[in-house]
C-alpha cells in the first residue's frame, strides 16, 4: 500500500483507522487548516509533488471537535483543479470516507453555493465508502483513475464554481494577465510567489476557468527580445501596480533602470484582503503629480478605481473611466506624451476611446476565461514590444508640441490683424496634427508642406503688389529688392534691383524680409530657407531631379550610407526630420515678426 495515502485529521477514529490498513507513517498527511484558498492549494501542491500518490483517501469532515462538514469534499476539488499538476497526478482515485450515504451527506449539509462541493461527488474516478475496514479495502481495490481523455467531460463539466463575489473577475483577469506576460518572459516564478497574485490565481474560481482551458503551462522561457530602453524615462500608473503588475512591468523595462518610475498604489489603500482603496482621491493626486514631466513613455490603465468603475457596465461611458480622464489631462498639458494603455477590459469601445484621444497603442490583460496559448501571448507581448519602440521613436512630437504651443503663446501677444494671426495659429495645429498621425512617407511630407504654408501666410501679408506692379514690404512700404545668389561670394547679393512684374519665389521673398525688414544678417538662413522651399517644391510637382538629388564626394561620386545606399539630401521630407528642420526655420521666421 505504499502508493496508498490518506490525510488524517489526528482524531482517534483516522489514527484506527490507518493502523487497521497497516498504511506506513510516511503515506499519512496531516491536515493542515489554511485561512485561504490559496493556503489549501499550494499545501496540497506541495505534498503532491514531493510524493507518488497513486489514491487518497479522504475523511468527507475533517474536524477535531467532531463537528459535522464537508472540507474533505473541497480538498478534492483542490486536487482535481491543480493545474500545477501533471494530469495524471489530478486524476487519481480520490475515495472519501463517510458514514452517511451521499443522499443523507447532501440532505444535512449546507454547501458552498460558490465552490457546491457537492458536484465532486458525482464525477468519474470519485469514490465512497463507510469507515468500515473491508468496505475501504474493497472500494480501495477497485478504484480506477479518472481518463484523461475524459477530464473536461467527466469532470469539469460536472462542477459549478462560480466567482466569489469579493473576488471579482477583474482581479483574476489582472493576476492572470500579469502572470501569462510573465511565463514569457522567463519571470512567472517570481510572480507566482508574489501573495496578491496567489490569492486570485489559486482559488478554486480561476483554477476551474484555467484547467477548462488548458491555459497554465510549466515551459520555461527566456526573454531574448528584452526592450532596449537605456536613458528612457518610462511611467507606470496602474490600481494594480501593487499585485504584481509595478513588478514586471519593470522588469521589462530593466533597461531604464532608476528612470522607471510607479505610482505605489498601496499606499492607498486599506490593509485587508480585497485590498480597496481607502484614499484613492490622494492616490490620483500623486497621479497628476507626474503630469508636465519629462516621459519618453506613459503606460496608464485604463480602470483605476475599480470599485466604482463596472468595466462590465455597458452604461458605463468609456469617458468616465479614471484612467481615461487621467489619460486627457496628461495629453492636455501635451499631446506629444506617448501613452500606451494597459486594460483587463477587452470592450473595442472603451479601448477605442482612448486611442481617439491620443493614446498611442493599448495592451489587453489576458484572463482564463479566453483560451490564449502561450504562443499567441508572445505574440501580444511581441506587438507591445514594437508599439513600445515606435513611441520611443515618436519621442520628437513632446518636444514639438511644447515648442508649437510655446509659438501660439508668442503669436497671441502679437498686434497685427486677428484673421492673419488666427490663419498662423491654425497652420500651426493642422501642421502638427498631420505629423502626430504621420506613418507612411507621403504623410510625413503632406505635414511638411502643411508647415510650410505659414511660410506663404507670413509673405502674402508682409509683400503686396502695389498698382504699378511693384512689389513692397508692406509695413515700411519700402520697395522688395531682388537679392540674389553669388555663388562665388557664397552670398545673397543686393542688386539694388526692384522686383515688379509676376510674383516673385517665395524664399525671394522671404529674403527681402530678412535682410530689409528684420534688418538679418544670415545667409545661411536664407540659404535654408531656398532649400527647405526647393524641397517642397520637388514634392508638390513631383519633380524627382530634386527629391533624389544625391550627396556628392569631391570627385562628384554620390557618398553611400552603412548599407551602400545613397544618400539623398531632399528624402528627409519623408520623415520627422525635415518636419523638424522646417519647424526650426518657421520658429525663427514668426520670432522676428
Amino acid at each position: 500500500m505504499e502508493s496508498i495515502y490518506l490525510i488524517s485529521d489526528f482524531s482517534n477514529k483516522i489514527k484506527r483507522l490507518a493502523e487497521s490498513l497497516q498504511l506506513p507513517a510516511q503515506n499519512i498527511i496531516s491536515y493542515q487548516y489554511k485561512e485561504n484558498e490559496s493556503g489549501y492549494h499550494t499545501w496540497l501542491n506541495d505534498e503532491f509533488k514531493a510524493k507518488e500518490i497513486d489514491k487518497i483517501i479522504i475523511p468527507v469532515s475533517i474536524s477535531n471537535d467532531d463537528t459535522i462538514n464537508t472540507i474533505g469534499l473541497l480538498l478534492g476539488l483542490h486536487i482535481r483543479l491543480n493545474y500545477e499538476l501533471s494530469l495524471e497526478k489530478r486524476l487519481i482515485p480520490i475515495i472519501f470516507l463517510s458514514n452517511f450515504t451521499v443522499e443523507n451527506l447532501i440532505k444535512v449539509n449546507s454547501f458552498d453555493s460558490d465552490n457546491n462541493p457537492q458536484n465532486l461527488i458525482f464525477t468519474k474516478g470519485v469514490y465512497f465508502s463507510s469507515f468500515d475496514i473491508e468496505d475501504i479495502q474493497k472500494t480501495i481495490i477497485s478504484s480506477t483513475p479518472c481518463l484523461k481523455a475524459d477530464y473536461y467531460k467527466n469532470v469539469l463539466s460536472k462542477l459549478n464554481i462560480n466567482r466569489k463575489e469579493a473576488l471579482g473577475g477583474h482581479d483574476i483577469a489582472n493576476a492572470w494577465g500579469c502572470f501569462k506576460v510573465a511565463q514569457v518572459v522567463g519571470f512567472d516564478d517570481r510572480i507566482f510567489q508574489l501573495y496578491p497574485i496567489a490569492k486570485h490565481l489559486k482559488q478554486l474560481y480561476a483554477k476551474n476557468l484555467i484547467c477548462k482551458n488548458q491555459t497554465f503551462s510549466n515551459e520555461k522561457r527566456i526573454d531574448l527580445n528584452h526592450i532596449k530602453c537605456n536613458g528612457k524615462k518610462i511611467l507606470f500608473i496602474d490600481d494594480k501596480a501593487d499585485e504584481g503588475w509595478a513588478e514586471l512591468i519593470k522588469n521589462l523595462f530593466r533597461g531604464a533602470g532608476d528612470n522607471f518610475k510607479y505610482v505605489d498604489s498601496s499606499k492607498y489603500k486599506a490593509d485587508d484582503l480585497h485590498k480597496s482603496f481607502k484614499d484613492f482621491d490622494g492616490f490620483y493626486k500623486e497621479c497628476q503629480s507626474h503630469i508636465g514631466k519629462d516621459w519618453d513613455l506613459i503606460i496608464i490603465d485604463l480602470r483605476l478605481n475599480p470599485e466604482k468603475e463596472d468595466i462590465d457596465n455597458e452604461l458605463t461611458k468609456p469617458t468616465d473611466f479614471s484612467g481615461y480622464k487621467l489619460i486627457d489631462e496628461f495629453l492636455t498639458k501635451n499631446e506629444g506624451y506617448q501613452i500606451i494603455v494597459l486594460t483587463a477590459s477587452n470592450k473595442i469601445w472603451n479601448i477605442n476611446a482612448a486611442l481617439k484621444r491620443g493614446a498611442y497603442s493599448y495592451f489587453i490583460k489576458e484572463s482564463p476565461e479566453f483560451n490564449f496559448p502561450i504562443s499567441e501571448t508572445k505574440k501580444l507581448l511581441d506587438k507591445f514590444k514594437n508599439d513600445v519602440k515606435v513611441c520611443f521613436h515618436r519621442g520628437y512630437l513632446k518636444q514639438i508640441f511644447k515648442e508649437k504651443d510655446d509659438l501660439i503663446h508668442f503669436i497671441n501677444e502679437m498686434e497685427y490683424g486677428s484673421d492673419f494671426l488666427e490663419t498662423l495659429k491654425n497652420q500651426l495645429n493642422l501642421a502638427y496634427y498631420l505629423l502626430s498621425k504621420a506613418e507612411t512617407n507621403e504623410q510625413f511630407a503632406y505635414a511638411y508642406v502643411s508647415l510650410y504654408m505659414i511660410i506663404e501666410t507670413i509673405n502674402n501679408h508682409f509683400v503686396v503688389k502695389t498698382t504699378n506692379d511693384v512689389w513692397v514690404l508692406n509695413i515700411t512700404n519700402e520697395p522688395l529688392l531682388d537679392w540674389s545668389y553669388d555663388a562665388k561670394a557664397k552670398s545673397y547679393i543686393n542688386t539694388n534691383t526692384t522686383v515688379f512684374g509676376s510674383k516673385p519665389p517665395e524664399w525671394q521673398k522671404l529674403a527681402g524680409l530678412h535682410f530689409q525688414n528684420w534688418n538679418g544678417q544670415e545667409q545661411s538662413f536664407v540659404q535654408k530657407i531656398y532649400q527647405l522651399i526647393t524641397k517642397r517644391n520637388g514634392f508638390i510637382h513631383n519633380d524627382k531631379s530634386i527629391l533624389d538629388k544625391t550627396k556628392k564626394d569631391k570627385n562628384g561620386e554620390d557618398v553611400l550610407d552603412n548599407e551602400k545606399k545613397p544618400i539623398y539630401l531632399n528624402h528627409d521630407i519623408y520623415k520627422p526630420e525635415g518636419f523638424i528642420e522646417l519647424f526650426k526655420v518657421i520658429q525663427k521666421v514668426i520670432g522676428s515678426l
